[in-house]
C-alpha cells in the first residue's frame, strides 16, 4: 500500500512539474566506491549541506569547502549525485520543490567553479527522508539538507 501511495505521490508531482529525475546524466561506467567519506575527508569537503528555513541559498561558510569539492572533482574524475531534502513543515509539493531547488543550487555553484554539468545528477527527496525528528527545531535544522555522494569514473 505504501509503495503505490508514494508511487501516485511521485507521478502527480511529476506531471505538476516537479523534476523528480534527471535525463541527461548517464556515464558508461561507475565503479560504487567506498571512497567518498575518505576523499571529504581528505579535501575538507563536506558531504552534507544545511540551510535555514525555507531557504535554497547556500551559507557563505560552505563555499570554501565546496570550491575544494569542485577542484577534487575535476582532477580526480569524479561524478556526484546531490540528494536535496527538507522538513516536514509545510506541503509536501512545496517541500519537494524547495528541496530540488536547494540541490540545484550546489549543483549550478559546482559548475560556475568549473565542474561539467554532466558530471552532477540532482534528486529531489522532499521531506520523505528525514534523518532526526521533525519534532524539534535541531532536528529540522538537520533535516533540511543536500547530501553529496561522489562515484569516481572509470
Amino acid at each position: 500500500m505504501k509503495v503505490i501511495k508514494t508511487t501516485v505521490i511521485a507521478l502527480a508531482l511529476v506531471f505538476s512539474g516537479v523534476k523528480a529525475y534527471n535525463h541527461a546524466f548517464a556515464p558508461e561506467k561507475l565503479i560504487n566506491t567506498a571512497l567518498t567519506e575518505n576523499l571529504i575527508r581528505k579535501t575538507a569537503a563536506v558531504d552534507k549541506l544545511e540551510y535555514d528555513f525555507a531557504q535554497a541559498s547556500i551559507r557563505e561558510d560552505y563555499h570554501t569547502e565546496l570550491k575544494q569539492l569542485a577542484r577534487t572533482i575535476i582532477a580526480e574524475s569524479y561524478v556526484l549525485s546531490l540528494r536535496g531534502h527538507a522538513d516536514s513543515i509545510g506541503s509536501y509539493v512545496a517541500n519537494w520543490k524547495l528541496s530540488d531547488k536547494r540541490a540545484l543550487a550546489v549543483k549550478d555553484y559546482l559548475i560556475t567553479q568549473g565542474v561539467a554539468p554532466s558530471r552532477i545528477v540532482t534528486t529531489p527527496y522532499g521531506s520523505t527522508l528525514p534523518i532526526a525528528t521533525n519534532q524539534t527545531p535541531e532536528g529540522r535544522q538537520r533535516n533540511r539538507r543536500v547530501e553529496i555522494k561522489l562515484r569516481k569514473i572509470n
